[in-house]
């Protein structure tokens, strides 16, 4: 199954994944002259990714299609996020370009020529950015001689860290949205979520709204653990008491959190069992069990009292 395996890669994906959120964003990113020639209002979001399931545990994609002025061509912008710097990133966008001119070729068998790629990474960690901007930068020595036959191109960095000074643009969605990046490695995370919480009470009645408030508490609360689930809930009631619709989110949020901490502590026990019977479970095993539903976990359990081997409780 394809997964994305952090709780920043899964907050990036599901929110820039939003077509609302896409074309807001790039309208302030993108070079003025590109974003003039290309619509954004028929932007697509691909489905495919060039992130093999090898490496998905530390890369991954996003590609938006957009047409260019009036003509058949579309512009592909491959669209890279990262929570932590990557020297190697321009080795990574030439094997997802390559990947992607193969697709293309696949789709198009009667093509002489390949859509442009405007490669763009967004970035929010904690250190500097410091990987190679060109292609030759990561070859050395490179004689001069040999400069036309090595690929030669770059990426557009958007550095969204508490480091950077880039001003954060937007509607207040994708602004929030980016904010909520910007401060997950703050020392004051109560304090940056209320400011985010304030965000999406100016837009509360956007039906947008609250899928990524839910996705918010997901990626602060159950992803990275910068906040605990009391005092979500108080942050919560604080800026939404009285607004019926907001008060049975809260309600919905709170059951939500007592089941998935019901399935945490059921997959603890099996993951114990597992170890005392069998050894210590792999990874691969591990992450298996806690995102099993509470039947599932149940039916393992029991298995678990005659099996003579892993595979025969996780058939």
């Amino acid at each position: 199954m394809t997964t994305t395996p952090t709780p920043h890669d899964a907050f990036f994906r599901e929110n820039f994944a939003r077509p609302a959120i896409a074309r807001d964003f790039l309208r302030h990113v993108l070079p003025r002259a590109l974003c003039e020639a290309i619509d954004l209002e028929r932007l697509t979001i691909s489905t495919e990714t060039f992130v093999t399931e090898a490496l998905r545990k530390v890369y991954s994609d996003l590609i938006y299609r957009v047409p260019y002025r009036d003509t058949h061509l579309s512009v592909y912008l491959l669209f890279e996020h990262k929570s932590q710097p990557e020297h190697w990133v321009l080795l990574q966008l030439l094997r997802y370009i390559v990947a992607s001119g193969e697709l293309y070729r696949d789709q198009n068998p009667k093509a002489k020529t390949l859509s442009p790629i405007y490669p763009l990474v967004l970035y929010h960690g904690q250190a500097h950015w410091r990987a190679p901007a060109r292609f030759h930068d990561l070859i050395d020595p490179l004689p001069e001689a040999l400069e036309p036959f090595v690929p030669q191109f770059g990426y557009a960095l958007h550095d969204i860290s508490a480091r950077s000074s880039t001003e954060i643009k937007g509607e207040v969605l994708s602004r929030l949205v980016q904010l909520a990046l910007r401060h997950i490695y703050s020392d004051q995370p109560a304090e940056r979520f209320l400011e985010l919480l304030e965000l999406i009470a100016k837009v509360s009645r956007d039906p947008t709204a609250l899928d990524i408030l839910e996705s918010l508490l997901r990626y602060y609360v159950q992803g990275t653990g910068r906040l605990n689930e009391q005092q979500a809930r108080t942050l919560l009631e604080q800026i939404f008491s009285g607004e019926p619709l907001m008060e049975t989110f809260i309600d919905k949020y709170i059951a939500q959190g007592k089941q998935l901490g019901e399935q945490l502590g059921e997959a603890k026990i099996l993951l114990r069992l597992i170890e005392r019977k069998f050894g210590p479970p792999s990874e691969t095993v591990r992450h298996r069990i806690t995102e099993a539903d509470s039947e599932t976990l149940l039916e393992w359990s029991d298995r678990i009292l005659e099996a003579r081997s892993l595979d025969e409780v996780l058939h």
